[in-house]
């Protein structure tokens, strides 16, 4: 809550605004929180604010708006001496120059990192490779990928899902040069990197995504993407689907599913569509966006194939 120019700043008014740094940075709850150790901590009723409650305060948002932009917010650092502003500080009651030091300049800092909590800076993230699972046989009808995500309690979840981490999918198939393998190939190819976060599911190429993540997530599978093919092969399609095991578990099914019926003609005795199979070698791969690095950092869930292509 910002303050207005000549009041005094309390304890109260202090306590509010690292009470909403905290719910971001440290263990917050539902869609808050990151699950960090904090440098500024709540002050008695009625103390006065020192220049290192103000440093722990500066600390605490910097880093998370660091994890969020890439940058410092636009605050400066009050020191000892300073008296502390509604909108500006120094070491001069009579002329408090220092314009980026008031607490209102902290207020409008946290309203920023408040709106952007979800946002993940590239520079402060890792994307690394999780599960995959690979088939060299020809196959026909409905081939299917199960995994599961553990996390090590529901908090963790959270954690990982409200800084900004992702489950990444993508596919491809190779050595399949028939018609149906090449079609299965560009489909594949086309719907790029499908991105599971905290609220949706959407693909850097084309494809259905849906409003559905982490949150929304029951414990019945749903729909949370889904590519079809084109042409004589527009049956086919390639779809995940997703549900909650338990509040720290959750489970993906990815299908690849041949369900052309055959348009391709044969001759002679028996002639009529002939439904070819699906050669060359398909891979199912899993990677995850996590957050990393100084600023934010959240543990790593573990993955584990239930069913494999």
């Amino acid at each position: 809550m910002s303050v207005n120019t000549g009041d005094i700043i309390t304890a109260a008014q202090y306590n509010g605004l690292q009470s909403r740094v905290a719910t971001i940075m440290g263990t917050g709850s539902g869609t808050d929180g990151y699950g960090q150790s904090l440098s500024s901590s709540q002050i008695n009723a009625g103390a006065d604010i020192t220049a290192l409650d103000m440093d722990g305060l500066r600390i605490d948002i910097n880093k998370a708006n660091n994890h969020q932009l890439g940058s410092n917010a636009s605050i400066g650092n009050i020191g000892v001496g300073d008296v502390i502003g509604a909108a500006a500080s120094g070491t001069d009651p009579d002329n408090l120059d220092q314009t980026d030091k008031g607490f209102n300049d902290y207020d409008t800092a946290v309203g920023i990192l408040e709106t952007n909590k979800f946002l993940l800076d590239p520079g402060n993230s890792s994307v690394e490779a999780a599960i995959s699972s690979t088939r060299t046989t020809a196959w026909n009808g409905v081939i299917e990928h199960v995994f599961t995500v553990t996390f090590a309690d529901e908090n963790q979840r959270r954690y990982f899902f409200n800084s900004g981490g992702e489950i990444r999918f993508s596919a491809n198939l190779s050595g399949g040069n028939d018609p149906k393998g090449t079609d299965w190939a560009t489909l594949l190819s086309n719907m790029g990197t499908i991105k599971f976060n905290y609220t949706q599911t959407s693909a850097t190429g084309t494809g259905t995504g849906s409003n559905i993540g982490n949150n929304d997530l029951t414990t019945s599978y749903q729909t949370i993407f889904t590519k079809t093919g084109s042409g004589v092969y527009a049956e086919n399609d390639y779809n995940i689907a997703a549900k909650r095991d338990s509040n720290s578990v959750l489970r993906f099914r990815v299908q690849f599913r041949d369900d052309d019926t055959g348009d391709q003609q044969s001759f002679g005795a028996g002639s009529g569509p002939v439904d070819e199979d699906v050669e060359g070698r398909i891979t199912s791969s899993i990677q995850q966006l996590r957050a990393t690095g100084s600023n934010v950092s959240v543990a790593t869930p573990s993955y584990s194939n239930v069913s494999t292509l």
